[in-house]
């Protein structure tokens, strides 16, 4: 019977719809993490930094990878030199350095406004195409890798040497429990600090899996909500309850119901997420969630960003199950689509509010919904509750029904 309720629920018409308004909301939410992620020249030079650094010194850069991080500005300043002086731009002005460069830059931007306003014009726009140059994969973005060689050493070095100052300065917007938790476990024994992460990687993970999680709350509510109405519309269920096995089909609508839901976040999360581990993120899996790159960010726990990241794909599955549960429930008492639109829509709208303040910084200090509970891990424990709540909506449900029909 399971299988049959099944079939009711994936119906040809239904999976269109889904189709379309998946895209759609792809489109309108997600679309731009897979498109510019990593956002712009310098973050991308800072990725492809972070990358070389993790396959070079592993997860956490050491005193010694420091030194041969820094000593590496020297070929990569060449690089940007050579880059200047053999491009048509760098010719034309008597450009040989990327100093001199930067220097034209900077006075044509100061000259903006003078008189010769048709000859600035046209030097700025020699220097805007001989920039987009600089950025571009023809030069493997070294105007990028170029800022990123030579912020990364001064992060490191900034952490390496003002740690206790960077405490201070945080204490008054700390907990003494956050204090004391940063102080033992980033700069205490472990070193935690040390550690390889760019920031844009944790911002774009979270913010793309809250969108995403968005998205599977409303493919739940549309895939399941019709289940129940579209029986007691076609006058199902007084078939159904006219013989002993068919009074006990709540159980198998359940069943079918949280399996679906199972199975619809398996394929979100196969699509949607394959969409953005294309990126290559999966470089930084060993890594911790904490770096120097992003000391203003601290976390309460000392997973790998790999392990932070099942523990979305968690969360995302409890919160699915929990929606099923509740659409379920809700749907036993709609006598038509309309009235079921009307109780299913503000479940909807509260889930789109919330799940993205759960997902973005989960368990990040500066996660939304942690700086207005003061509870660490409240996110699992908003996911977890979202499910507990599905369940025992269920059990209510089918105990009303039991009692009603048998």
């Amino acid at each position: 019977m399971i299988i049959e309720e099944m079939k009711k629920i994936w119906r040809p018409g239904m999976l269109l719809v889904l189709l379309v308004l998946g895209f759609i909301f792809y489109t309108i939410r997600m679309e731009f993490y897979i498109s510019n992620f990593p956002n712009g020249p310098y973050d991308r030079g800072l990725y492809m930094m972070c990358r070389q650094m993790v396959e070079t010194y592993g997860t956490s850069l050491s005193k010694e990878g420091y030194e041969e991080v820094k000593a590496s500005r020297k070929d990569v300043r060449a690089a940007a030199d050579a880059y200047v002086k053999g491009y048509v731009i760098g010719k034309k002005y008597g450009l040989k350095t990327y100093k001199q460069f930067a220097e034209f830059e900077q006075k044509i931007y100061e000259e903006m406004t003078g008189k010769n306003a048709a000859d600035q014009n046209q030097k700025y726009m020699d220097m805007m195409r001989m920039k987009n140059y600089l950025e571009s994969e023809e030069t493997d973005n070294i105007l990028g890798r170029l800022q990123a060689v030579y912020y990364v050493p001064e992060a490191y070095e900034t952490v390496r040497k003002y740690k206790n100052d960077l405490l201070n300065v945080y204490g008054d917007t700390m907990t003494a429990e956050e204090l004391e938790h940063v102080s033992d476990n980033y700069f205490g024994q472990t070193q935690m600090w040390q550690n390889i992460l760019p920031y844009d990687v944790v911002e774009a993970v979270g913010s793309y899996a809250g969108s995403l999680l968005v998205w599977m709350c409303l493919a739940v509510c549309l895939l399941l909500s019709p289940l129940l109405v579209y029986d007691r519309m076609s006058r199902m269920q007084a078939l159904q309850y006219s013989s002993r096995r068919g009074r006990r089909i709540y159980g198998s609508q359940l069943a079918a119901v949280m399996i679906s839901a199972g199975l619809l976040t398996t394929i979100n999360l196969v699509v949607f997420g394959g969409l953005f581990a294309a990126h290559g993120t999966s470089a930084f899996f060993s890594c911790r969630m904490y770096s120097f790159l992003s000391w203003q960010v601290f976390c309460w726990p000392n997973w790998t960003h790999g392990g932070w990241c099942l523990m979305l794909v968690l969360m995302c599955y409890l919160v699915s199950f929990g929606m099923a549960g509740v659409v379920f429930f809700l749907s036993q008492s709609c006598a038509n689509y309309i009235t079921m639109l009307l109780k299913i829509l503000p479940i909807f709208v509260a889930s789109a509010v919330i799940c993205p303040k759960m997902m973005e910084y989960a368990f990040y200090f500066n996660n939304q919904l942690y700086r207005w509970s003061g509870l660490p891990y409240v996110e699992i424990l908003c996911a977890a509750g979202s499910f507990v709540l599905g369940m025992v909506l269920c059990g209510i449900g089918r105990r009303v029904v039991y009692k009603k029909n048998i």
